[in-house]
């Protein structure tokens, strides 16, 4: 027995799925907000705390790490973004 527009099974799944409009919406959101505190925290004001030469972290200073973090939460929201995007 195949499940039909009209079983409730069915509506529950769909009622259940969001919308990749809502989706889109949220990934923007998110894209926004992080690129935002990426900026203040990379620049003047953010970086200031951080601008160090000690710690080392795997033998490089702390403010290169702070950096290659940052990018590398930059392309796991841009992965985001391009998966909200490409459905």
């Amino acid at each position: 027995m195949t499940a039909t527009p009209t079983d409730s099974s069915c509506r529950c799944v769909a009622l259940c799925m969001p919308k990749p409009a809502d989706l889109r919406r949220v990934a923007k959101y998110i894209a926004f907000v992080y690129f935002t505190a990426m900026a203040i925290a990379l620049t003047f004001p953010g970086i200031t705390p951080f601008n160090t030469i000690r710690p080392f972290v795997l033998g490089v200073p702390f403010v290169f790490t702070w950096y290659v973090i940052w990018i590398l939460g930059a392309l796991l929201v841009l992965t985001l973004l391009h998966r909200a995007y490409s459905k």
